[in-house]
């Protein structure tokens, strides 16, 4: 399973790694994970809250087919296009 989460950032969290997103209008970071079955973490991403889901879907399949080969489907909510 992939999803994402956005987060409010610090004040003193650096402007250059922060973003909005525009869905949810939280300023900050994002994060996304990619889980398995029983929920345990195969990937996660980390990257300013103005970066698509898609993009960070991309990352989090790219790092899962990296880690772990035997993955061979995967559950996304609406946010993730092809």
């Amino acid at each position: 399973m992939l999803d994402t989460q956005s987060i409010r950032a610090a004040n003193h969290v650096p402007a250059a790694t922060t973003g909005k997103d525009a869905g949810k209008k939280v300023p900050g970071r994002k994060r996304g994970l990619a889980v398995d079955a029983l929920g345990l973490i195969i990937a996660v991403v980390v990257t300013a809250a103005s970066v698509t889901d898609t993009a960070i879907g991309v990352r989090l399949l790219d790092k899962v087919v990296e880690h772990t080969p035997t993955v061979t489907l995967a559950w996304v909510d609406a946010g993730f296009k092809q």
